[in-house]
């Protein structure tokens, strides 16, 4: 469980920071950098979380 809020506590953060501009010119690449952070979040729970592909195209596109 300490894993799952911690997890949702960066979550919610990354968002934020995203949300509010906070990454401008500290992030080059910030869809590569969210993916990796989102990424070692869902590892971090025991999620298996797809590192390959665009990040916004559904399997069916």
């Amino acid at each position: 469980m300490t894993a799952l809020v911690a997890a949702w506590a960066q979550l919610f953060g990354l968002v934020g920071f995203e949300l509010f501009g906070q990454f401008h010119r500290v992030v080059e690449d910030r869809e590569a950098f969210f993916r990796h952070a989102a990424g070692q979040l869902a590892h971090g729970v025991g999620l298996v979380y797809p590192q390959q592909g665009p990040a916004s195209k559904s399997p069916t596109s």
